[in-house]
């Protein structure tokens, strides 16, 4: 914006109100009386400033809108402001500290939430629930009140009322907005999460053992409720994520080519994928939409549910009584991690075993970054652990 100094005027009430709009842009009129004390005349506003030479370069500082202080106020703070600057202090970055020590949990939490980085709806959902429920009333603290000590102690409660897990993820979701924030204040002082010692997690989601799986399997056949019986075997089988084989739909099926696409797996849009199918997997399939037509005529679903919001199953967990019945009780993760066990047994090579569960393949690693998923050769792969774990059932 184009800037041109005029001549020194003498800066009082009745002086500013006759100044007018320039043409374009903004012209700066110097006080003949207080040096460094200046009135910024706009299309729109007329802002009073201090200026004056810190270390070489010129510093500005604005005071406030004609209008909204007077002059008399705006010269008083003239005052202050040049003499502080001219003990060599930049009053900007006073303000600017004062801002990063006023920004709270709530601003923070925004300031990650608003970021262009792409994160998945699951990652949205897991922030903002950790903020909800754990930290609903520190939003409105500021950040540089958070003290080590109370985050201590918060995350102490929290493994003490609701489990270890949920004290380490609350921890993590404050740690990620408050490095946020840090990255556009830095005068905030240390993340006080520092004084936090994580409670020790542990496997909760154990492979079933080779042993074992022949009685879990047949401990699934013979659940009564064919939809979840269905997605449990379907989970074993494929290795996929929970929330992906709930939400998989008819369209992103092709069971002549033995594909499913999975369009938002964990990670977001940008990691979709085509997971090839073997053989049992497109019989399970198959299974389903001859049972889907009589139970669910025109679900989209793959594995639908008649008291459900969103219209499929949304929690396929065991039942107590099932689970009290079981002799090899499982969880979902459970079965992800068993299907891996067999994919390493099975002989797949560690390249297969990640495309085909959709982790990212090693960013150190320089062949890696040369291999692409070629679903033909990936479909024998997937078949090999089918066959391994039919072998053992």
């Amino acid at each position: 914006m184009a800037l041109l100094v005029m001549a020194k005027i003498k800066i009082t009430k009745g002086n500013v109100d006759k100044l007018q709009p320039p043409a374009k842009g903004q012209k700066l009129y110097m006080d003949e009386v207080l040096k460094g004390f200046g009135i910024l005349v706009g299309a729109k506003a007329k802002t009073y400033i201090a200026q004056r030479d810190i270390t070489g370069r010129t510093v500005r500082v604005t005071l406030g809108r004609h209008g909204v202080i007077t002059t008399a106020q705006a010269r008083s703070e003239a005052m202050e402001t040049i003499g502080l600057m001219h003990r060599g202090v930049n009053p900007n970055d006073r303000k600017r500290a004062r801002q990063g020590r006023s920004i709270t949990l709530g601003d923070a939490a925004e300031l990650y939430l608003g970021d262009k980085k792409l994160r998945s709806e699951n990652t949205i959902k897991w922030f903002r629930s950790c903020m909800r429920l754990h930290l609903s009333d520190w939003q409105n603290k500021p950040l540089a009140e958070i003290t080590r000590q109370m985050v201590n102690v918060r995350h102490r409660r929290i493994g003490e009322t609701s489990g270890p897990y949920a004290a380490n993820s609350t921890k993590k979701a404050f740690d990620v907005a408050y490095n946020r924030a840090m990255k556009q204040y830095e005068d905030l002082p240390i993340n006080p999460t520092i004084n936090i010692v994580m409670f020790p997690e542990y496997s909760r989601n154990a492979a079933i053992s080779a042993e074992l799986l022949a009685t879990c399997h047949k401990e699934i056949q013979a659940i009564l409720h064919p939809i979840r019986r269905d997605y449990y075997l379907f989970v074993l089988f494929s290795g996929l994520r929970r929330e992906s084989a709930l939400v998989m739909a008819w369209v992103d099926l092709d069971l002549d080519k033995y594909t499913l696409t999975i369009p938002k797996p964990k990670g977001g849009a940008a990691r979709a994928f085509v997971l090839p199918l073997s053989d049992y997997l497109v019989e399970i399939l198959q299974r389903r939409r001859a049972e889907n037509e009589q139970l669910f005529p025109g679900s989209p679903w793959v594995f639908p549910a008649a008291r459900s919001r969103s219209g499929h199953i949304s929690e396929p967990t065991l039942t107590p009584k099932e689970k009290a019945a079981m002799a090899v009780p499982f969880s979902i993760h459970g079965l992800r991690h068993t299907w891996m066990t067999a994919a390493n047994a099975a002989g797949l090579s560690p390249y297969d075993i990640k495309m085909l569960a959709n982790h990212s393949l090693p960013k150190g690693d320089v062949t890696a970054g040369y291999i692409g998923a070629h679903t033909e050769s990936l479909r024998a792969s997937q078949q090999r652990v089918t066959d391994y774990l039919r072998s053992l059932i």
